[in-house]
C-alpha cells in the first residue's frame, strides 16, 4: 500500500468521526456506490487494534443492512418509479432481467450467491424487492453473505495483519471462487434433502 494511504489511514483512525461515517459508507455502497467497501475497510484493519477490528467489520455489516433494507423496500414501493433511473443502459437493463428470472426461480441461492461474489447486489436488492421474496429470507441472505465477506477479512486482518493484507491482495480470486463452491455445495445438500 502506497505511503501516503497508510498516512492518511493512520491518521483517521482514531477519529471519532470514523465509525458513523463507515456506516455512512457501508449503507451508501449497499445501494449506490459502485466502490466495494473492502478498498476502505481492509486499510482501517490494518491501522486498528485486534478488538477495533472486529467492531469495523460489525459496524460495516449493519451499515449495510440498512442500507440493504432501503433498497428493498424501495424496490417494493418504487420501482416504477426507480427503474428508468437507475436501468439506463442497455447492460443494466438486462441484467435486472436476468436477476428477476433468478429471484422467481432461485431466490434465497441467488442472494446468497450475488452477495458472496463481486456482482452488484443493487440489481439484486431491486430484484428481490420487485418479486415480493419474503424480506426475512432477503434480510438472513444479505446478513449470511455479508457478515462472510466482512468478518474473513477480519479474521484474517487479526491473525496476521500486514501479510493478511497481502495474501488477501494476492489470493482474492480463490477466495472468491472457494466461497462460490461453498454455496454450491450448501445448495446441492439442500436439494438432496
Amino acid at each position: 500500500m502506497k505511503k501516503h494511504l497508510i498516512n492518511y489511514f493512520n491518521g483517521i483512525a482514531d477519529q471519532k468521526w470514523l465509525y458513523p461515517a463507515l456506516f455512512v459508507f457501508s449503507f451508501l455502497e449497499s445501494i449506490i456506490i459502485p466502490i466495494p467497501l473492502e478498498l476502505v475497510l481492509v486499510p482501517l484493519m490494518l491501522q486498528a487494534s485486534p478488538r477495533r477490528i472486529w467492531l469495523l467489520a460489525g459496524i460495516a455489516l449493519l451499515g449495510f443492512l440498512a442500507g440493504a433494507t432501503l433498497g428493498y423496500f424501495s424496490a417494493i414501493h418504487l420501482i416504477d418509479q426507480l427503474e428508468p433511473w437507475l436501468l439506463q443502459s442497455q447492460e443494466s437493463q438486462q441484467y435486472y432481467q436476468a436477476a428477476l428470472a433468478e429471484m422467481e426461480e432461485n431466490g434465497f441461492w441467488y442472494l446468497l450467491t450475488v452477495g458472496i461474489t463481486p456482482l452488484p447486489t443493487q440489481i439484486a436488492m431491486l430484484a428481490a424487492g420487485s418479486t415480493a421474496f419474503p424480506f426475512g429470507l432477503f434480510l438472513l441472505a444479505m446478513l449470511v453473505t455479508r457478515s462472510i465477506r466482512y468478518f474473513s477479512i477480519a479474521w484474517v486482518m487479526s491473525l496476521w495483519g500486514k501479510s493478511g493484507y497481502h495474501w488477501l491482495k494476492s489470493h482474492k480470486s480463490r477466495a472468491k471462487k472457494l466461497a462460490v463452491l461453498l454455496l454450491v455445495i450448501l445448495a446441492l445438500y439442500e436439494l438432496v434433502l
